[in-house]
């Protein structure tokens, strides 16, 4: 028998002893506890630790004692009886662990791990601007043969194939949330997920248009929906051409504060340390005022966000409105000779329906005629004849 035939049935039988190596996946910081197994305190003296075949420590069971050994995690390990404790693993942690002891019957046995951190890491940060592109990798130390992909915040699904890293050139405020980096063995088993949060700052809050009365004070929102752990350089409020910058505000020792030059005698603002708020407010309000205002906010690395808004002076939005209606026109004649024409034409629509009602209504009082009830014809007896005179001599008168 070789050599090499040698050592592959030691390898074998080693193997058997020990039931194999047992792959633990850890994220970066987390808590590692490893068993020795087996092993019985009372037959041996020793259990001893062993981290790429250089000693952590070596235990004494019966007195207690611990001997140190020259693996860089002694540094930080802690024997637990006969187990072993690394309170906050790194990269440099990766790599195979053996425990080596007696067991009840007397037997020599070890216990074997291997150990992979796993690093999750976001560039250039895990608060990012949106629009801006930023990167996700997941580093599996050591020699693994595990699959490693991320999963999306908004389910199930993965991003992209399988692999430790993701970029997104134009993050969404649909990026924000919780990724999930998912590892699995040959077999397709998960053994491991890690989350990573992603906060995705969005726009700065502002409405499309502020409307002011002549005279009288325009307010100018500009705000940050929530707190951010970006830290904020500076930034202000700038009117597009042709003015520039009115109002700013600039980072010192103790915060943000408005800067105490170029500012405009008619601006006025919170004079506490600025957060989120940014507003300002403008007084006695001019129609020059009138247009498009900038608010920036600058942020480290020379990042930025920015919103605008429309102001309309009461009188000159009313110059507009008129403006713009007179100047629409339809088949070449301007639109409110159209309305003109429109009301007209109602107009005597209505009187003719009127003279149309009244003449039929004349026409028929006209034939139609009220008519009153008969009275009923009554019999009545005729007076009795008069006596006719007696005719004589002397009531004979002779004419002559």
């Amino acid at each position: 028998m070789s050599s090499s035939e040698t050592l592959l049935w030691i390898t074998l039988a080693l193997c058997a002893a020990t039931g194999g190596s047992e792959v633990l996946y850890k994220k970066r910081g987390q808590v590692v506890m490893m068993y020795c197994g087996d092993v019985d305190t009372r037959i041996t003296n020793y259990v001893e630790w062993k981290h790429n075949s250089v000693l952590v420590f070596k235990i004494n069971t019966k007195r207690g004692g611990i001997i140190k050994g020259s693996a860089a995690v002694a540094k930080k390990a802690k024997p637990i009886g006969d187990s072993l404790k690394i309170p906050s693993v790194e990269a440099g942690d990766t790599g195979i662990y053996i425990c080596s002891g007696v067991d009840i019957n007397g037997n020599q046995i070890r216990k074997e791990y291997k150990l992979h951190v796993v690093s999750v890491s976001v560039s250039p940060s895990d608060t990012v601007l949106i629009s801006s592109g930023v990167t996700l990798r997941c580093d599996v130390e050591g020699d693994s043969t595990a699959q490693v992909q991320w999963k999306k915040p908004s389910g199930a699904e993965h991003h992209g194939s399988p692999g430790n890293t993701v970029t997104l050139k134009s993050v969404t405020l649909a990026d924000a949330g919780q990724w999930t980096c998912q590892i699995k063995d040959n077999g397709g088993k998960e053994v491991e997920k890690i989350e990573q949060v992603i906060t995705v700052v969005g726009l700065l809050q502002s409405p499309a248009e502020v409307t002011a009365p002549l005279g009288g004070a325009a307010q100018l929102p500009c705000f940050l929906p929530d707190p951010v752990s970006l830290r904020i350089m500076g930034g202000g409020w700038a009117r597009e051409a042709p003015t520039d910058h009115f109002v700013t505000f600039s980072r010192k020792v103790s915060g943000l504060h408005w800067k105490d030059t170029d500012i405009l005698s008619r601006v006025t603002f919170n004079q506490q340390e600025l957060t989120t708020n940014f507003t300002v407010t403008l007084e006695n309000v001019q129609l020059a005022d009138a247009g498009v205002y900038v608010c920036t906010v600058d942020f480290d690395g020379g990042r930025s966000l920015k919103t605008q808004l429309n102001l309309m002076v009461e009188e000159e939005r009313e110059a507009a409105v008129g403006s713009s209606f007179g100047e629409k026109r339809v088949l070449g004649v301007a639109l409110w000779v159209w309305f003109a024409v429109a009301a007209v034409s109602f107009i005597l629509i209505d009187l003719a329906v009127i003279i149309v009602i009244k003449h039929r209504r004349k026409k028929r009082r006209t034939f139609f005629v009220k008519r009153t009830p008969r009275q009923p014809i009554h019999r009545t007896e005729w007076p009795p004849p008069l006596p006719r005179p007696e005719h004589s001599a002397v009531n004979i008168y002779v004419f002559m």
